[in-house]
């Protein structure tokens, strides 16, 4: 007896299916096929079968076959617009590999210590351009301090201070071009203006390609090495691979980043008991100082705020869905997946269900504490960063940015939400709506010194001299 299809959700219409309440409220649709399917159902969107999978258990499954059953290039045609065919997760495997092995080097912890006085100086320029009080909407606020530190960190302070601005003015209609729902590319506004954003970013990177090849920055800094850096068999790395390779980490940083540490400030104000722990943390860490000289030790030292982000990413995960392509039929738990379907996983809704995290709807950073007895740290059920060989590159970064962002605003403010925070409508990305306003005003701190932050920095897993 043949396999059955994943049992399709209730309520769709004729032609477009789940489309149109799709494009409402996504994450309302996951979760309601969870409450009336389980964990495997599917969805109609324009004739397109989506099969959504939950729990850890699937998430292994999706990552696992990644590459394998599963194709990530098949699975995101609006990514070969605003890159191409043989770059980074579309092209063949042995390429991605060679690809990804001239970023991951600069995320390692020898290197991440120089980005670390980088996020400072952009979060003290932000304080400086706060003042002593007022108010600031979350997004339009904290997205472009993002955007800074990228830019500063990953083309160096000369491209930030002379082309910053433009090129990211130019970099926000590029981004739009990330479509998922529709199925095909059209020509529509956004999307002639994401093409001819692409060119222009192409062209402006380029041209400082040229300049750095022409005068070397030495000591050398992110872009001068990826300038230079060659793969294992000798041979250069051309120059489109390395202007594709840095849009797409100023696009994933702050389309994830900015959505993350606005919901973990969001998250933090709401719970005034465990901003009340992180206040001690800080206290501990940084003393009495204003955070401007925070150094990568004491950031690597703040456990309990490195709990509390993962708790937001668990609530709050901005790439609220996953998507691979069927390379061939697939049989999952006496069901059929045919080849050429789709295949989501839902963060949104995996990280909240009971049988993986008690009490799921409670902001518990607890509940990751490894010293805690009731610990709730199963493999492949926090996916906020994706996973498998594909998972985000730049976690780590984004971590230690978050980590330095909320440290220094907490710091030196005393804040309150002014706005019920709520997530942005429609099928973009899962952001805070705006408005979603923080009243602040300058807190007094204490004159104490900081402890021993080698010796936090050490319990915490990470020995200061790394």
């Amino acid at each position: 007896m043949a396999s059955a299809p994943l049992p399709l959700l209730d309520g769709g219409t004729p032609l477009i299916g789940h489309l149109a309440q799709f494009f409402r409220d996504p994450v309302a649709v996951l979760k309601r096929g969870y409450r009336s399917k389980g964990r495997l159902f599917a969805l109609n969107l324009m004739g397109r079968t989506m099969n959504v999978m939950l729990g850890p258990e699937h998430n292994r499954f999706f990552f696992e076959e990644t590459d394998k059953l599963l194709s990530i290039r098949e699975s995101m045609p609006f990514f070969l617009k605003m890159f191409s065919p043989d770059f980074y997760s579309f092209a063949e495997m042995d390429e991605y590999l060679r690809q990804r092995a001239i970023i991951m080097p600069r995320f390692k912890a020898a290197s991440m210590k120089q980005y670390v006085p980088v996020m400072t100086e952009e979060t003290m320029a932000l304080v400086g351009r706060l003042g002593d009080e007022g108010e600031f909407d979350l997004i339009p606020t904290l997205g472009p301090v993002v955007m800074d530190i990228a830019a500063h960190s990953f083309m160096g302070r000369e491209f930030h201070e002379k082309l910053g601005h433009r090129f990211f003015d130019l970099f926000r209609d590029f981004s739009a071009g990330m479509e998922f729902v529709l199925p095909l590319w059209l020509p529509t506004p956004k999307m002639i203006r994401s093409q001819r954003a692409k060119k222009k970013l192409h062209a402006i990177l380029q041209d400082w390609i040229d300049k750095r090849r022409a005068a070397p920055l030495d000591p050398p800094d992110f872009f001068q090495t990826m300038i230079e850096t060659k793969y294992p068999d000798g041979r250069p790395v051309a120059d489109e691979t390395i202007r594709h390779l840095i849009l797409l980490l100023v696009w994933a940083g702050h389309e994830t980043t900015a959505g993350q540490v606005s919901w973990a400030l969001a998250d933090l104000l709401q719970n005034p008991d465990y901003l009340a722990t992180i206040r001690t943390e800080l206290a501990a860490v940084l003393g009495g100082s204003d955070g401007s000289d925070l150094s990568w030790e004491q950031a690597i030292a703040m456990e309990k705020m490195d709990l509390s982000l993962r708790e937001t990413e668990r609530l709050h995960p901005v790439a609220f869905i996953l998507s691979r392509k069927a390379t061939q039929d697939i049989e999952r738990d006496g069901y059929r997946i045919r080849k050429g379907d789709f295949v989501l996983l839902a963060p949104s809704v995996t990280h909240r269900m009971e049988e993986t995290f008690r009490d799921p709807d409670r902001f518990d950073p607890e509940r990751f504490n490894p010293a805690n007895p009731d610990a709730q740290i199963e493999s492949n059920s926090l996916i906020g960063f994706g996973g498998g060989v594909h998972r985000c590159a730049g976690v780590n970064f984004a971590r230690m940015e978050m980590k330095v962002v909320l440290a220094i605003l907490l710091q030196h403010y005393e804040m309150e939400l002014i706005d019920e925070v709520r997530p942005i409508s429609g099928a973009g990305t899962y952001w805070p709506a705006q408005p979603c306003r923080v009243r602040y005003r300058k807190r007094a701190r204490n004159g104490a010194p900081a402890t021993d932050v080698a010796a936090l920095a050490r319990a915490a897993g990470c020995p200061a001299h790394i």
